[in-house]
Parts: C-alpha cells; sequence; structure tokens
C-alpha cells in the first residue's frame, strides 16, 4: 500500500513537473480600428484601384496614372509583408455617375488596400462621399476643385495644388509678365472647369482687368464656331479656357482659323502633347498652361528615363501617381500587422494618420499633407508651347 501511495506522488509530481514547463497558451493577437479592420487572408492579393479615365478621349491620362502605380508596385518590390500586390483600374471617364460605379465596385472588393484617383474633381466629388462612407482611404494626383478638401473627409489626401492657386499664378502672367488688360473665359461647366474659370474671371477683374465675357461649351461637341464668335466679338488680348485637352485642342485650332492671334491660356487639363499639342495641328504652339510642378526632386530624371523605357514618356499624372501610391504603400507596412490567424490585418484610421503624420521624400518632391488632406506645399508652373512641346517659363511656390 505504501508503494502505491509513493508511485501515485511520483506520478502527480511529474505531471506537475510538465505542466510547468509547458509553453503558455499563445494570447490572441486583438487589433482594433476606430474606422475599421482590412484583414487579407494567407494568399490573397492586397489591391490599389485606380480611379481614372481608361476609355475615350481623356484614356491617355488615366492610363498614365495606372502606369505610375504599377512602377510603383514593382518599386515597392510587388508585395506587402509578404502578400502580393496588385493593381485594378476602374474607367470613371472623368465624369461623376461612372466614379459612383467604380467607387462601389472598389468598396465591395475584399483585397482593396486604398484608391488613387479619381482623376478629375468631377469624379472625386461624389465618389467621396461613396469611399468616405467605407472608410477607404483615397489619394488624388490630379484633381485640384477647391471644394474637393472643402468637406472635412479625414480620408481623402491630395498631391497638386488647388484651382484658386492655379488661378492666382495665371491672373499674375497674363497681367505682369505679358502685361495684358482684356481677357474672356471659356470652360466647360465641369466642377473643374468652370470652377477654375470662374476663379480666374474673378481675379482677373479683381487685378484691374477687364473681362469681356464668359461661355460655357458643352464636352465632347466638335462645332463651337458660335460661341467662338461670341467670344471674339468682345475684342480680348487673351482666352482663358477652363477644360480639358480633347476640347482644348479644337478650341485653340478654331480660334486660330477664325483669326484670333491673342494668348490662349489654360490649366493643367489641357497640359498633354499628344491630346492637345499634336492634335491641335500646330494651332497650339504659344499657348500657355499652369500644371502643378513636377521634377526638381532628387532622382526624378532617372526615374523619367525608367519610365520611358517601361510605359513611353509620361504623360501628366504618372509621377503624381506613383507618389500616391508609395505614400500608401509605406504607410501601410508601417501599420500593418499579422493576427493569431496569420492574417496581415491594417486599420483604416491607423492607415490614415500615418499618411498624414509621415513627411514623404518623392520624385515630386518633398511631400507632407496638412489636416485637411492637402499638402503644406506646393508649387504651380507656368508652360509655354514652343516647337511642339512644353516648356517651363515660370514656376511659383506656395506654404512655408
Amino acid at each position: 500500500m505504501k508503494r502505491l501511495i509513493r508511485l501515485v506522488a511520483v506520478l502527480m509530481l511529474t505531471s506537475m513537473i510538465f505542466t510547468a514547463c509547458a509553453p503558455a497558451a499563445e494570447e490572441p493577437v486583438v487589433i482594433e480600428d476606430e474606422w475599421g479592420l482590412m484583414t487579407f487572408t494567407p494568399g490573397s492579393k492586397v489591391t490599389l484601384g485606380v480611379s481614372s479615365a481608361l476609355a475615350g478621349a481623356y484614356a491617355v491620362y488615366g492610363q498614365d496614372m495606372l502606369n505610375g502605380v504599377d512602377l510603383a508596385i514593382a518599386d515597392f518590390g510587388g508585395t506587402l509583408q509578404g502578400w502580393e500586390l496588385v493593381s485594378k483600374g476602374g474607367d470613371d471617364g472623368c465624369e461623376g455617375a461612372p466614379a459612383v460605379t467604380v467607387a462601389e465596385q472598389f468598396a465591395a472588393d475584399p483585397t482593396l488596400l486604398a484608391v488613387i484617383g479619381p482623376m478629375c474633381s468631377g469624379s472625386v466629388v461624389p465618389a467621396s462621399d461613396i469611399y468616405a462612407e467605407h472608410n477607404i482611404i483615397m489619394v488624388t494626383p490630379s484633381s485640384t476643385a477647391v471644394v474637393v478638401t472643402a468637406r472635412g473627409y479625414e480620408n481623402l489626401f491630395r498631391l497638386v495644388a488647388n484651382d484658386d492657386l492655379q488661378a492666382e499664378v495665371t491672373v499674375d502672367f497674363l497681367r505682369k509678365d505679358l502685361g495684358l488688360s482684356t481677357l474672356a473665359v471659356l470652360h466647360d461647366q465641369s466642377i473643374y472647369g468652370q470652377g477654375i474659370a470662374e476663379a480666374v474671371h474673378g481675379k482677373f477683374a479683381a487685378a484691374g482687368g477687364d473681362v469681356t465675357g464668359i461661355e460655357g461649351i458643352t464636352r465632347g461637341d466638335v462645332d463651337y464656331s458660335a460661341v467662338i464668335a461670341t467670344t471674339l466679338a468682345g475684342n480680348p488680348e487673351a482666352v482663358y479656357y477652363g477644360g480639358m485637352d480633347a476640347e482644348g485642342a479644337l478650341i485653340i485650332s478654331q480660334l486660330r482659323s477664325a483669326g484670333f492671334e491673342g494668348v490662349f491660356f489654360g490649366p493643367d487639363g489641357i497640359k498633354s502633347k499628344p491630346t492637345f499639342i499634336d492634335a491641335s495641328g500646330g494651332a497650339a504652339e504659344g499657348s500657355y498652361a499652369t500644371f502643378g510642378a513636377v521634377g526638381g526632386a532628387t532622382g526624378y530624371d532617372e526615374w523619367e528615363v525608367r519610365f520611358t523605357e517601361l510605359y513611353d514618356a509620361p504623360v501628366a499624372y504618372a509621377p503624381g501617381s506613383y507618389d500616391s501610391a508609395l505614400i500608401i504603400l509605406q504607410a501601410a507596412d508601417a501599420v500593418a500587422q499579422v493576427d493569431t490567424d496569420g492574417n496581415l490585418v491594417i486599420g483604416r484610421k491607423a492607415l490614415a494618420d500615418k499618411i498624414r503624420a509621415t513627411p514623404f521624400a518623392g520624385i515630386t518632391g518633398a511631400l507632407e499633407f496638412t489636416a485637411t488632406g492637402d499638402l503644406g506645399k506646393v508649387s504651380i508652373t507656368v508652360f509655354h508651347v514652343e516647337n511642339g512641346d512644353f516648356v517651363d517659363v515660370k514656376k511659383v511656390d506656395f506654404g512655408d
């Protein structure tokens, strides 16, 4: 009996020793975020959505954006902590309704990390309501309307100067650099085009200039002779067009055919060699355009060479799209965690906060966002069409 008791005691002691030496049960990783979590299961992809015009008159810009994002993904290494990175284009047509459809499709994609775009202000304004509702991070490299960042959406960031600043630079150049006193204004009746045209109208008048008229045209039309006749009746020294390149090429061509020999000026929407300068058949020679300054940063020239070898020369928005994608990816890499089940988990607000708090040295310059989602420092460059290409003639910096 005593031997049996001793045996039981030994067994109990052995069990206690093994229990004490056994590893403690792993505590589950608890990840929380005020805006919710993005969860990417093992083997799934991580998607960067690109909302832009991928067909039609403005497709050259949209493809430019998509190419910029693809190069950023490649330069980042093609993966995010072991999860494959891919891009996914959504054709928003540079219009509001299609952009909302694209936003709804992206919001339903469980692999979506964030969105670069939309491309046009008229697309951003309605689509951003959808992205804000789902707390989806969006960085637009190209939409310039003041209203874009004026509605308090904390998930929205913009990589270019707004139209109020473009208008300021335009008017200053027309009045002081060119010494002009009369101006006619045209626009395409879009949020973007009409917004910047009205800003130029107001600032030109405030600077003591005479605005001889302001008229709206219809996107997609090919004959603008009636509105051009009305415009030229005021005998302006310059014509400003708020809108995009396809219509801009037609307008400058028809202005020249009607005998107009004055200055033609437009915003970033017309700054495209193939679809404005080349499409105008030579009529765009001597025209001016403003654009958010690109280049000048360390490594930009080398980047442009690499980009051109892969995709042809950047048209307009590839550099900003490249930087937008890398801003997102670097922030995501910093805040991502792997949970107990091996999923990659990223908090939506954590991602937004990281983007806003982290200065970024991009190929477009030193970038740092303010509380509104705008950049604290921006530049506007005035370009002149000379010998069939855009040549920068003046750069204006804003911000501390």
